[in-house]
């Protein structure tokens, strides 16, 4: 397969969150070359940097390169963000044109939890690290209660060291076969709930014994 590699350029845009909400910025990669440019992380405006393997209770990124920021308050909005990327073809990296702002807005009334942002069906090879994604808006600020489906039962997780919780997102360090399943999230605050159902598929690698055939 030819590939004709293309310049690109990426521009960011603010993005507007309720108060106290999970935040979530995007790194827009052109469909032209969105096959072969990948987000390997992102750099607050001081120079801290976000990558998919930081330990933190404030930042992360999702499988697709999306940066999320837990509980937005005040303190977030001196801070602006930009992406890194890479060509995964010739190592070429770039950043982001511009920085993107996230702007904490007030509520003006009470609004039900709407899921803005989810995963579907999550593909992984094992061993490898995955998030799955179950992100809101409303007021008050919803809580998060995630179930695995048992059948058709919902239980509730026994996280691993390896997993985690992060509000509406499923933080898996290394995923093991166990974790393929069905993942239900629900979302609620006193004026109602949303919830949303994700597959998880821990691909696993493929043995191939081969034995000498004796004549």
């Amino acid at each position: 397969m030819l590939v004709v590699l293309q310049n690109y350029e990426i521009h960011l845009f603010d993005e507007f969150v309720l108060r106290g909400n999970i935040a979530v910025l995007r790194c827009p990669i052109p469909s032209s070359v969105a096959d072969y440019v990948k987000i390997t992380s992102w750099e607050r405006i001081d120079g801290f940097m976000i990558s998919p393997h930081l330990a933190s209770d404030k930042y992360g990124m999702l499988d697709n390169g999306d940066l999320y920021i837990q509980d937005t308050s005040d303190h977030v909005n001196p801070f602006s963000f930009r992406c890194h990327t890479e060509n995964t073809i010739t190592r070429e990296k770039k950043v982001s044109t511009n920085y993107s702002r996230i702007i904490v807005t007030d509520a003006h009334h009470a609004q039900a939890p709407r899921i803005m942002q989810r995963s579907s069906i999550v593909n992984v090879p094992i061993g490898q690290k995955t998030t799955l994604a179950c992100i809101a808006q409303g007021y008050p600020v919803p809580t998060y209660r995630w179930h695995k489906l048992v059948g058709n039962q919902p239980v509730s997780l026994q996280m691993r060291s390896s997993a985690r919780q992060d509000g509406g997102v499923l933080v898996f360090h290394k995923t093991l076969p166990s974790d393929s399943g069905r993942y239900v999230c629900h979302v609620k605050n006193s004026m109602g709930e949303d919830s949303v159902q994700i597959e998880l598929i821990v691909e696993g690698m493929l043995l191939c014994i081969v034995k000498p055939y004796l004549i």
